[in-house]
């Protein structure tokens, strides 16, 4: 499986798919050149310069969708709710379903009963996007541990995005402050197959779309944008990005396809300063 923040790993298995495309002389050109690299693309839009941009793009597409890729759902959830991902997997949303947890969560606010009854009013309009972004029918994960963990961790903080909304709707920055002392910060690991991955990453333009256009695809960009970063600086690690880079699936992720869960430390816990608290 290929973890973006494990770049040691990773990137000596794609310099080896790539190797009939950028030889090492190739290499060794983007390496003298380092000083005049400003920015990171700068190394890439040399390495397109010295080779078959279309052949280096269509060879990482095909590398990625032969593997599986490592993506990272992270939320507050009781013991209770990680049994049932353990169980019945990453469910997309259903907002109609939330409104227990909702209760639950937000009923020791003195405010309660009076906001109550606007419940699920609200869960039916963030559910559906008239206020907000439509999460219905979604699930998340995104491509950098490091990224969720410490780029923009409110999600550990503070619940799913849909939670915050709800929240933040009926009882204001109180209402996040009891979303941030229900449940523990949980960060589940899943081993998706990498043509889903590329499809779920890429949902508003297929790969076709980008490729057609003489883009690069999301996942992609991301793994190449790195993998020249670490050919010019051999210490570079991709975690030190931290990027957001998300996939949404419109499906029941299976709970045969997640290998693992982390519980994360205090740090996350009662309200801990988010680094991107949006």
């Amino acid at each position: 499986m290929l973890d973006f923040d494990n770049i040691d790993n990773w990137a000596p298995k794609l310099t080896a798919a790539l190797r009939p495309h950028v030889p090492n002389s190739v290499e060794q050109k983007l390496v003298e050149s380092e000083q005049e690299y400003e920015y990171n693309e700068d190394a890439q839009d040399m390495l397109f310069e010295l080779t078959d941009r279309d052949a280096v793009i269509d060879t990482i597409v095909a590398w990625l969708r032969s593997r599986k890729i490592a993506g990272y759902h992270g939320s507050r959830l009781t013991d209770a709710e990680v049994y049932s991902i353990q169980v019945n997997g990453l469910i997309p949303l259903e907002p109609e379903t939330r409104r227990d947890r909702f209760t639950r969560a937000l009923s020791p606010h003195p405010r309660w009963p009076d906001v109550a009854p606007q419940l699920d009013a609200v869960i039916q309009a963030y559910g559906q996007g008239s206020i907000s972004g439509n999460r219905e029918g979604q699930v998340h994960l995104t491509l950098s541990r490091a990224g969720l963990t410490q780029g923009f961790n409110h999600y550990l903080i503070y619940g799913s995005e849909f939670d915050q909304h709800v929240a933040q709707e009926l009882l204001g920055t109180e209402g996040m402050e009891l979303l941030a002392i229900y449940g523990e910060p949980r960060v589940f690991k899943v081993a998706v197959p990498g043509d889903l991955a590329l499809d779920a990453a890429n949902r508003h333009f297929t790969v076709d779309d980008f490729r057609d256009r003489g883009e690069i695809p999301n996942l992609v960009s991301e793994f190449l944008k790195s993998w020249v970063c670490r050919l010019v600086d051999p210490s570079f690690q991709s975690q030190t990005l931290k990027v957001d880079c998300g996939m949404v699936f419109r499906q029941t992720i299976p709970a045969t396809l997640i290998t693992g869960f982390d519980t994360l430390s205090e740090a996350y816990n009662r309200n801990a300063p988010s680094t991107n608290d949006t």
